[in-house]
C-alpha cells in the first residue's frame, strides 16, 4: 500500500537540502519513490513524499546512498516524521491515477 510522509528537518539549509537531493538524483530515482517535494520553514525544511510502500521508504532512508549524501552535505539532524498516511491515488501532473 502506498504511503505518504510529512517530515520536518530542523536546522537544514537550502544548500544542504539541494546537495542531498542532487546526490540522490544523480544515482537515479530511489526504488519505490513516487513523489518528493521540499521547501523551507522558519526552522529548517519540510518534506512531503509518497512511496510505493513503507518498506521502500525505510529501505531508502537506511541506504548507503542516503547516508553518504547526508554526510557529504554535513546534515546533523535526522528528519522528524510528523505523520504518515496511506495513499489511494496520486496526480503527478499527468492526471490522477489509483495506486495499488
Amino acid at each position: 500500500m502506498a504511503l505518504a510522509m510529512l517530515a520536518e528537518i530542523p536546522g537544514l539549509t537550502r544548500q544542504q537540502y539541494e546537495s542531498v537531493v542532487r546526490a540522490v538524483n544523480e544515482a537515479g530515482s530511489p526504488a519505490g519513490a513516487l513523489f518528493h517535494a521540499g521547501g523551507p520553514t522558519d526552522t529548517g525544511y519540510r518534506v512531503v513524499e509518497v512511496w510505493q510502500t513503507r518498506g521502500a521508504a525505510e529501505a531508502f532512508y537506511g541506504s548507503a546512498l542516503y547516508r553518504q549524501a547526508v554526510a557529504a552535505a554535513d546534515v546533523l539532524t535526522e528528519p522528524e516524521v510528523v505523520m504518515t498516511w496511506t495513499v489511494e491515488g496520486l496526480d503527478d501532473g499527468h492526471g490522477w491515477r489509483p495506486l495499488p
